[in-house]
């Protein structure tokens, strides 16, 4: 019997802001690198982008190549996700898609991610996923979201950051575009 793997991720968050100020938590480059990873992310359609954080020899290249595949402002994003491998003579697995879709009430905004294509994934890394994600929506998305006013980040919202990013250049999400 073969072992059965999760297709999905889904994780769900509710957000004491407005519907505008979750938005920007997940479009601006500056947020995203406080909370996620530093980037040279744009909310555009078809834009090619990075999130890169130090790698850990042999085991992660610390990069992710991605790219837009919808933007339906402030409703909902879509792009994929593909990390790079540590090895360069290993094959690149298919890239997972993460969707995230905003809902706004009266009193805040409910967010919904779903990583999908997640069938290729070793047991680690989709326990990886699993964990990561939640942290990162859980703890650090929310010290983030305090820094944002009527769709404006103001940067520092978080001082120390739990992944690695001694060789990443201290102005990396500051830059545009770079080829992939």
């Amino acid at each position: 019997m073969s072992e059965r793997k999760p297709k999905k991720i889904r994780k769900e968050v509710y957000c004491a802001h407005p519907i505008g100020d979750v938005w920007t938590a997940l479009t601006d480059p500056h947020a995203l690198a406080e909370w996620l990873m530093p980037n040279n992310f744009e909310p555009v359609v078809g834009q090619k982008f990075r999130f890169q954080v130090d790698p850990v020899k042999g085991f992660d290249s610390g990069l992710r190549e991605c790219e837009v595949l919808a933007v339906e402002p402030p409703r909902r994003l879509v792009y994929s996700w593909l990390a790079v491998p540590a090895n360069p003579k290993k094959p690149y697995p298919k890239p997972i898609t993460l969707t995230w879709t905003l809902t706004a009430d009266s009193a805040g905004t409910h967010l919904v991610l779903e990583l999908d294509g997640l069938e290729e994934l070793n047991w680690f890394y989709h326990l990886s996923l699993h964990y990561g994600w939640s942290r990162m929506l859980e703890k650090l998305l929310p010290k983030v979201l305090k820094n944002i006013l009527g769709g404006r980040f103001t940067p520092g919202a978080i001082k120390r950051r739990g992944h690695g990013t001694k060789t990443v250049p201290d102005g990396y999400c500051q830059i545009k575009r770079f080829m992939l």
